[in-house]
């Protein structure tokens, strides 16, 4: 999914193909491929996986965290904000209703004031990954 802001900072954002298959015969072990880059994926051992990748919770971690990290990256260079390095480590629990709860914790390798701080932090609601997992989504499934 490719996105972009207009100038009233409207998300718009352009849908793209992502094909996946099962490239072998193990239980969960699966090959994606998104614009001609491999993405395997697979479970851990622990449930029956084969441990040989990242499980899909782990990609959606880090979607979220590259996504927050390159998104306050570019608002960074912007603002003239030297942050340096761009840490964002990402925690999704489990709530009562089954819904998840995702903790971010962004850190910068330079200290930066406290103005910049609420920027940054008010700003890292908008980054294309956190609006999907907020909003609601619609999910259509066609077998065939």
């Amino acid at each position: 999914m490719y996105s972009r802001y207009d100038n009233e900072n409207r998300l718009h954002m352009k849908s793209h193909l992502s094909l996946i298959r099962t490239s072998n015969n193990k239980k969960h072990f699966t090959e994606s491929k998104a614009r001609g880059f491999k993405i395997d994926s697979d479970e851990p051992q622990t449930i029956g996986g084969t441990g040989l990748a990242p499980s899909p919770i782990d990609l959606l971690n880090a979607a979220l965290s590259s996504c927050t990290a390159m998104f306050l990256r570019n608002v960074a260079r912007k603002e003239f904000i030297d942050v340096g390095k761009i840490s964002a480590k990402i925690k999704i629990t489990r709530n009562e209703d089954k819904s998840l709860h995702y903790e971010r914790k962004i850190s910068f390798e330079k200290k930066i004031n406290n103005l910049q701080k609420e920027l940054l932090l008010k700003l890292s609601d908008k980054t294309p990954i956190t609006r999907a997992l907020k909003s609601s989504n619609k999910i259509s499934t066609d077998i065939g």
